[in-house]
């Protein structure tokens, strides 16, 4: 009787595991072994079934107790025989699938080596992924702090319409979403796990029943999510999760590399983009072109809705719309000229000199809205520009929330403002020089025109006092003041001429004596100075008249730098020590005229700033009859020539002045 239930135990066990065998089977793609483990428990069974209901087949005793022990040993060894088959089956499928799992590991690591695009290579990782779990689709997404958006990058298979909704909503929820993936990553997994269970949520009303997910990060910065999905109940081990999150590390690894690149060569980019930018600017010398090449060049380098240049005028305390591209172009450029007290958010940033990104232009409270514009809440770069510590003006760059700006273009965005200062306040300064040159060229006309007319009746009135009967003495002292007119009018007119032209297309240059022009100049000089004791001690060497090839206005040189000797001369008597002598400069031969004054003389750090021509120091030190000290060296430099100040008594500036004027000459004659 036991005999009969170890038979009947047997036998049920056979069939039921070669049933249960047969259905995985049939389940699986590959189903050799399994069929064969079928068969092999299916034959333990069939022999057991036969010893209890035909025991004459194995030689049994007629009552059925005894039963030779090889009439089982065929049945029990195939029984054995089959269930190590099945476990080195089951163990050569796992392999199978571990070695596959390794190969898209490694076919994954290639796809990178090989790709340069980011979407190419997630869809190569998520087609090997979907194959090796046998999953029915996969999605892999990136989300992006910049414009604060989740997109998906990658689609393998079937892409799951609930999960492009699980996306979008992702895109408002953006920082919670992060919040969540970076708490996971710290173990905190509550979080990401009510993420994951309202995506399965999802999901399954889509009939999916399996979803696996990952990460994708870089040291602490989550780039984005894989996942796999499966209509069909998948048995996912934590072997089969880890494999998940390494390939998904990997991923990570590869991004955050091929995005340092593209990080560089968005900087090389950016640093041919200001040279391009800076040699425009160098090029462009109209304000109103400036600002809008600015804004041009600028929404090249970072794109944004709007791009706008307001420009300060510190007189009035003003900005003023410049310029504007974008959205609220129209409405920007009609904001004209208002206060900048009335500013808002531009002024206090402009103030500062600091440039700055506003997460949120309402939210922030420093400063109003402007008066006419649109409340509309965006985020802002602000580049404030400034130059030497003035304020120029600001550039505002605009973008729509969520989005925002990054460190990187705030670096980017401040480099381009400052080469954009540069360039406005040189088209200021030309601008400012331009309109002077007008004032002065009128004030020249108007001046040149009036002393003409006023010394017309002059010549009358000095011919009919010399024709008429006056004391010689008087008459010597009209001509002196006749001369002293013609030479007022003649510096009139060729002063004039200087303002018209080129130095170049000024005068004809001839050869002239410089003895005889400066013996000329000292004779001009007495007679501008009667109540002034002038005495004029010259040394010229005899037989010496040292030609050099030069202008009409060399006497006026002369005159000029005269003149500032008796002016900056205390008491009524004036001396003034006067040599010229020949002096040779690296083989070349120059005339040297020096002329030397008991005046106040000129400091040491003044002595170049006399011929800067600036007001401010012609007013204090240059401020002598007809051209100035300034044009007097640049017509001294025309000549070949050089002009320099020293001090008459060496060391000590107090003693006294003495100018250096150089002409070329010929060389001295050599004596027989």
């Amino acid at each position: 009787m036991a005999f009969e239930v170890e038979l009947w135990i047997i036998m049920v066990f056979s069939i039921v595991t070669a049933v249960l065998v047969s259905m995985f089977a049939l389940s699986k793609k590959k189903r050799y072994p399994w069929s064969m483990f079928a068969l092999f428990i299916l034959l333990i069974g069939f022999f057991a079934g036969v010893t209890l209901f035909a025991p004459d087949l194995f030689g049994l005793s007629p009552d059925g107790r005894i039963i030779p022990i090889d009439a089982l040993s065929g049945p029990l060894l195939a029984w054995i025989l089959g269930l190590v088959l099945l476990a080195k089956a089951n163990h050569d499928v796992r392999l199978e699938k571990q070695n596959e799992k390794t190969l898209a590991l490694n076919e994954i690591s290639r796809a990178y080596l090989t790709s340069t695009s980011i979407a190419d290579a997630a869809k190569s990782a998520l087609d090997r992924l979907v194959r090796v779990f046998e999953a029915e689709s996969g999605v892999f997404f990136l989300m992006d702090t910049t414009s604060r958006k989740v997109s998906l990058i990658a689609a393998s298979g079937e892409t799951p319409k609930a999960l492009l909704a699980q996306i979008q909503k992702y895109t408002a929820e953006f920082d919670n979403f992060c919040l969540a993936l970076a708490s996971w990553l710290s173990g905190d997994r509550l979080p990401v796990r009510r993420l994951m269970q309202e995506s399965m949520d999802l999901l399954k009303k889509e009939g999916y029943s399996t979803v696996l997910g990952a990460p994708v990060i870089s040291g602490q910065t989550v780039l984005g999510m894989v996942l796999i999905c499966s209509r069909k109940k998948l048995p996912v081990t934590e072997e089969d999760r880890e494999h998940l999150n390494l390939v998904a590390f990997q991923l990570g690894l590869w991004m955050s590399q091929m995005m340092n690149i593209e990080k560089m060569k968005r900087l090389a980019e950016t640093q041919k983009a200001l040279l391009d930018v800076s040699l425009l600017f160098q090029l462009e010398l109209d304000v109103e072109k400036i600002s809008h090449s600015i804004i041009s060049k600028l929404i090249e380098l970072i794109p944004a809705r709007d791009v706008m240049v307001y420009l300060y005028d510190d007189r009035k305390k003003t900005l003023r719309a410049a310029d504007a591209i974008g959205k609220d172009a129209e409405a920007i450029m009609a904001e004209g000229t208002f206060p900048l007290s009335e500013a808002g958010l531009a002024g206090h940033i402009l103030m500062s000199g600091k440039p700055e990104i506003i997460p949120d232009t309402l939210a922030d409270g420093r400063g109003k809205q402007i008066e006419g514009t649109a409340r509309e809440s965006t985020a802002m770069l602000a580049l404030p520009l400034i130059s030497k510590g003035k304020p120029l003006g600001i550039i505002e760059i605009h973008r729509d929330l969520p989005a925002t700006f990054t460190e990187e273009e705030l670096k980017i965005g401040a480099l381009f403002a400052q080469q954009a200062s540069i360039a406005l306040e040189n088209a200021q300064l030309l601008q400012m020089m331009e309109n002077e040159k007008d004032r002065s060229k009128l004030y020249l006309d108007l001046l040149s025109h009036d002393i003409a007319n006023l010394n017309t009746p002059l010549y009358s009135y000095f011919d009919l006092l010399l024709n008429s009967d006056l004391p010689d003495e008087t008459k010597d002292l009209l001509r002196k003041a006749h001369a002293q007119v013609e030479a007022m009018s003649a510096l009139v007119s060729r002063v004039r001429k200087l303002s018209k032209g080129d130095l170049e297309d000024m005068e004809e240059v001839k050869t002239v004596m410089v003895r005889d022009v400066i013996k000329d100049a000292i004779r001009s000089l007495k007679g501008a100075f009667p109540n002034k004791e002038i005495e004029v001690n010259l040394e010229i060497p005899e037989n010496e008249p040292f030609p050099a090839r030069t202008g009409e206005m060399l006497d006026e040189i002369f005159l000029n730098i005269l003149h500032n000797s008796v002016k900056f001369s205390k008491g009524k008597k004036v001396r003034i020590d006067v040599t010229i002598e020949r002096m040779e400069i690296k083989g070349r031969w120059f005339c040297a005229v020096r002329i030397a004054d008991y005046g106040c003389g000129v400091p040491d750090e003044m002595k170049e700033e006399i011929f800067s021509g600036r007001k401010a120091v012609a007013a204090s030190f240059a401020r002598g009859f007809g051209i100035g000290l300034n044009m007097c060296r640049k017509l001294v430099e025309k000549y070949g020539g050089s002009i320099w100040v020293e001090d008459r008594v060496r060391g000590d500036h107090t003693k006294g002045a003495c100018f250096v004027v150089t002409l070329p000459t010929m060389p001295p004659k050599q004596k027989t």
